[in-house]
């Protein structure tokens, strides 16, 4: 589930037990003499232990307020906020507003909220959720400083979070209070409909011309906005040529620089564009930054292809530059239109960055959930879901497929979601290991792998199968082999064509954890040289700049989607 920005709050939805949370506190739902025993706070203070209960019984039969905060006992959070008699739903935002208030008078940077109402209480999930939510807005936008930065909101029952998701999404849809977030790298993303004009990030990105005075579109307002001795620094630098990138001081406006530079004029253009941005930013050690929807103005870009080259340029960025000054990135979309549409690629992207981001502690029953983007699957255990090729989900695995296929001229006939409970189920317990063992490592890739008509089927279902090793290639090992780039697959060696001429390609997850240089003789992963007890997670052509990826192990990937194409 995709996580959203409000005021200076990040604030998501989740499945779970809050009793397994780590956030600096959770709230139960008590009653008046903190001794519930019944429902959420039965379970609450069960966990918590005698301390806990004993705390409560001292402080229950004192006077007290609407709230109540004490110790966690045996729970994994620092505090327990009590909230007394949540049971009115007239009365709920007001209760929450009160914990929130409770969080800054304790210091309290992280809160886990349970679904308040939905139990004895009767009430809906969609109206518990609307009112929870009505009570964070109104307290995170209408306090000036909090030291609140995470807001969790969580169901126990499978139930009653698909219902929250319902009404989570519609109650942000367009709705300009929330702003979406993902977490990448380390590094906070938001998504913004507003004025880059108005931002307060430390820099702002100006795409100009070469004389540095473009007087349409964004580009005007922004130095419009900055005044007169912007408009002259600006005349004094002029003019730069499409590889040069000026920095300015911001004027009259809120941020303190303004980086200008020639904007891509094509879609291509745009993830060499951003790392360039970014290295730039770097080197001047900026912290935060602004982007416009680049591309989407007078270079007159889809949305989509715009967004996902942004995502793209700082995905590939923060892959090879570890160490970097940047914090915070904001886009900012000013329109209507384009604002929605980078809306969904965004809410598509946060999923697969969060996929391959690290399984932490705190999130280990994420793997068993099926993701979000599947549909649902009752009780099947197995789905093949031939996707729309007018939806954002084919377009992006499209636009992925066709541009790394490089050389070869192809055309994609159709893209199938791979839905297998049991593979995605064994596969991301292997990541958990790994990610153990790497925690601050980007273990996971999405990589293609080649194969025939007579093989797809066993793989979508049954999974990869290194028995099947030497009879394409042996050259770095006895394994899977997996590509960065389409094109190493896309010979009819790897792909080979079907009666009617088609090939098949398959998108992987595959964990590449820590690696080693492949070598033909390996039937296994060789040890890593920092311990030899410990075998690397795969072997490749290239250790500092891999293309193509060998696994030992079947559970080490899974297939995503099943890609069918010719060659034109």
């Amino acid at each position: 589930m995709y996580k959203v920005e409000i005021g200076k709050s990040i604030l998501d939805v989740k499945k779970g037990d809050i009793t397994k949370e780590t956030t600096d506190a959770i709230v139960n739902l008590n009653n008046k003499t903190l001794d519930q025993d019944y429902g959420i706070s039965k379970d609450i203070l069960t966990a918590a232990g005698n301390s806990v209960r004993e705390e409560c019984i001292r402080l229950g039969k004192q006077p007290h307020s609407n709230f109540v905060v004490t110790g966690a006992g045996n729970l994994r959070c620092k505090k327990i906020i009590h909230l007394i008699d949540a049971v009115n739903k007239d009365k709920i935002v007001a209760e929450v507003k009160e914990v929130l208030k409770a969080c800054d008078q304790h210091n309290i940077q992280s809160i886990t909220i349970p679904a308040i109402g939905t139990g004895n209480a009767n009430i809906g999930a969609k109206t518990s959720l609307e009112l929870i939510m009505t009570g964070i807005e109104e307290y995170a936008l209408g306090t000036a400083t909090s030291c609140i930065s995470q807001i969790h909101i969580i169901a126990y029952k499978e139930n009653i979070y698909q219902e929250y998701i319902k009404a989570f999404e519609i109650r942000i849809s367009g709705n300009q209070k929330y702003n979406l977030y993902l977490k990448l790298y380390g590094k906070d993303v938001t998504l913004i409909k507003g004025d880059i004009t108005d931002q307060d990030t430390e820099c702002i990105v100006n795409l100009t011309n070469q004389s540095l005075n473009q007087n349409c579109g964004v580009s005007a307002a922004i130095l419009s906005a900055a005044g007169s001795g912007v408009k002259d620094e600006c005349n004094k630098l002029a003019p730069i040529t499409a590889d040069q990138m000026v920095l300015t001081s911001g004027g009259n406006m809120k941020c303190k620089k303004i980086l200008h530079l020639i904007g891509p004029t094509n879609s291509k253009a745009m993830v060499p564009a951003l790392e360039k941005i970014l290295e730039e930013c770097v080197k001047h050690s900026i912290k935060t930054m602004a982007l416009p929807a680049i591309g989407t103005g007078m270079a007159a870009m889809d949305p989509s292809d715009s967004i996902s080259g942004i995502i793209g340029g700082l995905i590939q960025h923060f892959e090879k530059v570890t160490h970097t000054s940047l914090t915070k990135i904001c886009i900012i979309a000013f329109t209507d239109k384009v604002y929605q549409e980078f809306s969904q690629a965004f809410k598509t992207k946060s999923f697969e960055i969060q996929e391959s981001e690290p399984y932490s502690e705190n999130n280990i029953e994420a793997i068993f959930r099926n993701p979000p983007t599947w549909t649902d699957m009752g009780t099947d255990e197995y789905k093949i879901i031939e996707l729309s090729n007018s939806s954002t989900e084919f377009k992006d695995i499209e636009k992925k497929f066709l541009e790394s296929a490089q050389s070869y001229k192809c055309k994609v006939i159709k893209i199938e979601r791979v839905q297998n409970v049991k593979l995605w189920r064994s596969f991301s317990v292997r990541k958990l290991f790994v990610d153990s063992r790497y925690p601050n490592e980007r273990n996971c890739k999405l990589l293609f792998h080649g194969t025939s008509i007579e093989t797809v089927t066993d793989i979508l279902y049954n999974g990869f199968n290194r028995s099947y090793s030497g009879k394409n290639a042996t050259v770095y090992g006895r394994g899977t082999y997996f590509a960065l780039n389409a094109s190493y697959s896309c010979g009819d060696t790897y792909s080979v064509p079907d009666k009617d001429g088609n090939k098949h390609m398959i998108l992987a997850a595959v964990i590449t954890g820590k690696w080693r240089m492949g070598e033909s003789h390996y039937i296994d992963a060789p040890p890593t040289e920092e311990d030899p007890k410990t075998h690397c997670d795969c072997v490749v052509d290239d250790v500092s700049n891999p293309t193509v990826f060998v696994i030992f192990c079947d559970d080490g990937a899974y297939p995503k989607y099943s890609i069918t194409f010719k060659r034109c």
